[in-house]
């Protein structure tokens, strides 16, 4: 059984997790934040989904159930934050796990500060996915979110949440306008704190809405030097997928 909150008390952490079903893989993923957190971390869990009734016995003192009130993974991730209370604030995916790693890195993060905690995830079945600390990173990819720990009220002063737009790639967005745009703080951990399933839909879905915006965010964000490398590497790419699918 997971140990009680006191009300009164700060939080450190609040984890955000989108749901779909009450399955093996959702109770996986609560057992194993508990097993890490629990008289480690002051936290709490906001677990947000659509059927209400499906994961309402679930609900105890640690573990909130709240019903999604935008549309899609991103919509209901905004609404856990608004919900959220803690200092710092984490989204997992149903079939991700935490990992103990996560308490070092939080444990320098809150002694520390900064506006992001980036560290690395195990990812799917073969390999390490390395988040690396420097904005310009994100002009060539985005950092994995399951390694990445915001600070709450950042997100609050900038007014920022997931563009529900985007179907896999708000995130990617958020990062490039909190690290480039309000040039938030990043304390790099060296660590894996979760294994990502690499089976979500960020792996199966192109977003071709952020595909779309995202030469004008470099634009913006960058300047028009790296702009241009983005067009043109987006124009070989065209010219190489007509060759190979003909």
């Amino acid at each position: 059984m997971s140990k009680s909150i006191d009300p009164t008390s700060p939080l450190d952490l609040s984890i955000i997790l989108p749901a779909l079903t009450a399955d093996a893989q959702y109770e996986r993923c609560i057992c194993a934040l508990r097993a890490v957190l629990t008289g480690r971390i002051p936290y709490e869990i906001i677990s947000v989904v659509r059927d209400l009734e499906t994961f309402a016995h679930l609900e105890s003192s640690d573990l909130h159930i709240v019903t999604e009130v935008g549309q899609g993974v991103y919509g209901a991730m905004n609404t856990g934050l608004d919900q959220a209370k803690g200092t710092y604030v984490y989204f997992i995916g149903q079939d991700d796990i935490f990992l103990p790693e996560a308490v070092d890195a939080l444990t320098r993060g809150l002694q520390n500060h900064p506006d992001l905690i980036l560290a690395n995830v195990f990812w799917g079945r073969g390999r390490i996915h390395r988040n690396h600390p420097w904005p310009h990173w994100l002009i060539w990819r985005n950092w994995c979110h399951q390694g990445i720990v915001y600070r709450r009220e950042l997100l609050r002063e900038v007014g920022i949440h997931f563009p529900e737009s985007f179907k896999t790639q708000a995130d990617h967005y958020v990062n490039i306008v909190l690290t480039a745009g309000h040039r938030a703080t990043i304390m790099k951990h060296h660590g894996c704190i979760a294994w990502y399933s690499a089976s979500g839909l960020s792996s199966k879905i192109a977003d071709t809405a952020f595909r779309a915006r995202f030469p004008s965010l470099v634009r913006e964000y960058f300047g028009f030097p790296y702009f241009a490398t983005v067009v043109l590497r987006f124009s070989l790419m065209n010219i190489i997928r007509r060759v190979f699918h003909r």
